[in-house]
Formats: C-alpha cells, sequence, structure tokens
C-alpha cells in the first residue's frame, strides 16, 4: 500500500523544509513568488500553515495557507506537486488534506489565487492556465465571476492577471462586504499592504451586494 503523509513545516532548518521549498521554487511560476526570506518569515507567522506531502518515503509537494479566524477565511497561497510526479492524484489528496488540516471552523472560505486566461499569452500558456482551473473546479471550487483579482506582489517584475476562485460558499454567490473584509486580511497579514491600498478599490469597482459564483 502506497504510503502517503502530510507533514506541518515548522522550521526551515529541516529536510523536508528544504525539500518542499526546492519544489516550490521549480513548480510555482516566478513572478507569483516570495522569497525566501518571505517564505521563512511566515513560519513564524500564526496565521499560516506549511504542510509537506510525503509520498513513498520522500518529499512531493507543498502547500501554504494562510487561515484568518477573524474573517473566517482560509487562502491557498501555494499548492505544488514536484514535476516529476505531476499526473498521479497526489495534487488533489494534498488540497484536500492541507485545506481540512487547516480550518478550525467548518463555514470557513476557501480562497484561490490562479492566473487568468485572459491575460496576454500564449496558446500554449492558455491551456496550462485553463487545466489548472479544471483541476480546482474538479474539487468543487468556482470562479467569482467578472472578478479580477490583484496580486500585490512584485517581486520579480509584475505579477499576471489573476481570477479568484472560492470554495465553501453557500449557493452560488459570495457576499462583496465579505469578500473585501477578507481580501483586505489578506493584503494586510499575507502581503503586508496597507489597509486603505488603492488596489482593493479598483478590484471591487462594479460589483455590488454579491458576486456570482460561477
Amino acid at each position: 500500500m502506497t504510503s502517503i503523509r502530510v507533514l506541518p513545516l515548522t522550521s526551515s532548518r529541516t529536510r523536508a523544509f528544504r525539500e518542499a521549498y526546492a519544489i516550490y521554487e521549480t513548480a510555482i511560476p516566478r513572478g507569483e513568488q516570495k522569497t525566501r526570506a518571505q517564505i521563512v518569515a511566515g513560519l513564524k507567522h500564526p496565521g499560516f500553515r506549511y504542510w509537506a506531502f510525503e509520498y513513498e518515503g520522500e518529499i512531493a509537494g507543498i502547500a501554504i495557507l494562510y487561515t484568518s479566524e477573524a474573517e473566517q477565511v482560509l487562502l491557498l497561497e501555494y499548492l505544488a506537486i514536484s514535476p516529476g510526479l505531476q499526473g498521479k492524484g497526489l495534487g488533489s489528496q494534498l488540497f484536500r488534506a492541507a485545506f481540512e488540516a487547516s480550518r478550525t471552523d467548518p463555514r470557513m472560505l476557501l480562497l484561490i489565487e490562479v492566473d487568468s486566461e485572459n491575460d496576454r499569452i500564449s496558446e500554449k500558456e492558455k491551456r496550462i492556465r485553463l487545466s489548472r482551473k479544471q483541476f480546482y473546479r474538479r474539487l468543487g471550487c468556482l470562479e467569482a465571476e467578472g472578478f479580477n483579482y490583484i496580486l500585490p506582489l512584485e517581486n520579480y517584475g509584475p505579477p499576471p492577471r489573476m481570477s479568484l476562485l472560492v470554495l465553501g460558499a453557500r449557493g452560488n454567490t459570495v457576499d462583496t462586504s465579505r469578500l473585501r473584509r477578507a481580501l483586505q486580511d489578506i493584503y494586510v497579514n499575507v502581503y503586508k499592504c496597507d489597509p486603505s491600498d488603492p488596489r482593493l478599490d479598483r478590484m471591487f469597482e462594479g460589483h455590488r451586494r454579491s458576486i456570482r459564483l460561477v
């Protein structure tokens, strides 16, 4: 029987962290990466959850989530499987395990930042981004319709155009005011932005009481 475990990462000095971080550097697009110093700093933040995925005795993946109990929201900041082990269904297992291990209340929303296929990209990259969205859709996630998420991260140049996926909403809408509070919390605590960052206003222009999930 295949041995699969999800291990908490609490120190950058462990072998599991080093191997998981190597996967992060390889699998996450450069424009969406935090620096190593930022990743290590998150290990000390009580809101972050770092998980290594062990498959057949080797570290096969990493998941990083941020949880805000005040806003009842989780952000799946990063999810990556070693390129050599992709296509085995391990990503789905890591997603479910990390989500269940990280949430503190069954009513919490999970938000996922995903590259938009509507960016100026090649047809090959467009197929990759659509495939990534389909991966999350198969796991029950829905997209915030017409919502252009702005990733406030410019360590390695301008970030790509982004979409926002949601898991755990009741019905097919999410309350706009709740989503704004959640994203403001994420901007402040995950990306160290000012709570009045003008990008928050830009994201919510034209959105009224609720945002449809499709």
